[in-house]
């Protein structure tokens, strides 16, 4: 009887041990689904504010070019050269 009351004790230890792991793999999952999506909000945040900064800038480059497009000409055709020149220099 002792041996049956023993095994009938790992028995029901065991189904609480079960119950237990359920519980933490589900608690596990359930944090590891919160995490990503903080950090999916948190990427999607960050690509909005480069975005933004990139779109400020790019309006900012235009305008400038705008307000002296003798300058911006220069500029451009002054770049244009030195490429021109890097690329020229490696065929040698």
């Amino acid at each position: 009887m002792a041996v049956e009351r023993s095994i009938e004790k790992l028995v029901e230890e065991i189904r609480h041990l079960r119950s237990d792991f359920s519980w933490i793999s589900e608690t596990l999952v359930g944090r590891a689904r919160q995490q990503t999506a903080e950090a999916a909000a948190k990427v999607r945040h960050a690509a909005e504010d480069t975005w933004s900064e990139a779109r400020d800038a790019a309006a900012g480059v235009a305008a400038r070019i705008e307000d002296q497009p003798l300058v911006a000409t220069a500029i451009a055709f002054s770049v244009g050269f030195v490429i021109g020149m890097l690329f020229v220099g490696r065929r040698r």
